[in-house]
């Protein structure tokens, strides 16, 4: 007996499929102690359901600002309650380069280049200071930070007031000559983002008045690849550098923890936005793309897997998220607003879940498999009637796959139900695909036994 592993990411790579075939789609593994060894386990990511509609398309940004859901998206300024209402604030530029936050009970806008502040009642563009055409603003220390569009200086608003933008608030960053692209608040300085590097500033205090400086040393020659493609998660950031790399920051550093695979994706098409969301301690960060499923890279185990929609694992439809109202919220361009939750299902479709194991085999030697088992942990499930998944084994690395054989996962408790296959056929290499559509959390086990002769 020895055992296919659902290894620990997806790492098939689309332009060299012969080097790998292991995916995880919609599944992420997560690691459980039995004593001093750990097993692992395939996970369902989380499903969506139906929370607000804004009723426009195009979703640019979104944040939590005193308790409450701001969001901008086809030109205007909304709010949203806890109860999924939506309420209309005001007309802004409508651009893919738009900016979201607060300000001790302000909300602030930079979208087109442009400056925008909702101060509860009245939406309006505050007179300019240093410069007039605006790329990002960002909240740190009770000021409001704004970077110059395709220019390098950045000029900050008076304290706890982002209507206020004194002409002397301002500062040029000067360590490389690359314009800036946006600015981020991150563990406690602000993080500027260029288009060839990074520089790292704080607040120093000149008579009573914040000043905003580089820190020296601390300028980092890797760049921002695109306006969308960074996103915070606590007191660190996840980004796609201008070399087609990813990283997370680590203090004052970056450290990429791209593979192979995400790379040629980001090669061979541009994705669109990064964002974050948590799901039961995994930490988890999106490369979210327009024609391919979304990269989701663990922070808490370091591992790779794919979230994607429907039967054909189309792309992610997900564009940025929010933590509020004690959940994780994602909007779409399309203008839904959905809760992340542990549904098992997208809306009204499936949540298509698939896992690709390595390839498998004896030296190029005939074999047959005699049997696979699986064991998955249905028991909590109550559909009414038993849980179903199926497999495919494919003979050349996943480029063409026999034929689906489905098998019940077992009842409502039935906790511990193993899933065996007999007779699968004679391989000189076999690799193993699991699939499950029912709206039911059911871990699996992230080996199968296999039984060859």
């Amino acid at each position: 007996m020895s055992a296919v592993e659902f290894v620990g990411q997806s790492a098939k790579d689309s332009d060299n499929g012969q080097a790998a075939t292991s995916r995880l789609i919609n599944l992420y593994r997560e690691p459980v102690k039995l004593g001093d060894r750990t097993q692992y386990t395939l996970k369902s990511v989380l499903g969506q359901a139906a929370f607000a509609d804004l009723d426009t398309v195009f979703l640019r940004a979104m944040t939590e600002v005193d308790g409450e859901v701001y969001a901008v998206a086809g030109g205007s300024l909304y709010k949203v309650s806890a109860l999924g209402a939506v309420t209309t604030l005001g007309t802004v530029a409508d651009s893919e380069e738009t900016t979201i936050a607060g300000n001790t009970g302000n909300v602030t806008v930079c979208a087109g280049g442009n400056y925008y502040v909702w101060d509860g009642t009245t939406l309006s563009q505050p007179t300019t200071g240093a410069f007039d055409s605006f790329g990002s603003a960002e909240y740190i220390g009770n000021y409001t930070v704004l970077t110059e569009l395709n220019g390098r200086r950045v000029q900050w608003s008076d304290l706890a007031d982002p209507t206020t933008l004194p002409g002397v608030n301002f500062r040029t960053s000067e360590a490389r000559t690359d314009n800036n692209i946006r600015s981020m608040a991150i563990g406690g300085n602000l993080w500027v983002f260029k288009q060839q590097s990074i520089e790292i500033w704080y607040i120093t205090d000149a008579a009573g008045a914040g000043v905003f400086e580089p820190i020296s040393g601390s300028v980092l020659d890797t760049g921002l690849k695109a306006f969308g493609l960074v996103t915070k998660f606590r007191d660190g950031a996840f980004m796609v550098g201008e070399d087609g790399i990813v990283y997370i920051t680590a203090g004052g550093q970056v450290r990429p923890v791209s593979t192979t695979a995400v790379e040629t994706a980001i090669a061979e098409e541009t994705p669109k936005s990064c964002f974050y969301y948590e799901d039961e301690g995994h930490k988890i960060c999106v490369i979210r793309f327009r024609d391919r499923p979304s990269w989701c890279f663990d922070i808490s185990t370091g591992e790779w897997h794919e979230r994607a929609e429907g039967a054909m694992h189309g792309p992610w439809t997900a564009v940025q998220t929010v933590k509020a109202y004690d959940k994780w919220l994602c909007g779409t361009d399309l203008g839904g607003i959905y809760h992340m939750t542990r549904n098992n299902a997208d809306i009204a479709d499936e949540l298509h879940r698939r896992a690709v194991s390595r390839t498998v085999s004896n030296d190029q030697e005939l074999f047959i498999i005699d049997k696979v088992e699986f064991i998955g942990r249905v028991g909590r499930a109550d559909l009414g009637r038993d849980v179903s998944c199926w497999i495919r084994v494919s003979r050349d690395n996943g480029n063409i796959w026999g034929t689906a054989k489905a098998r019940s996962m077992g009842n409502l408790g039935q906790y511990e139900k193993r899933v065996i296959y007999r007779g699968l056929g004679q391989f000189r290499q076999a690799t193993v695909e699991l699939n499950m559509s029912d709206p039911v959390d059911v871990p699996i086990n992230a080996t199968a036994s296999v039984v060859i002769s």
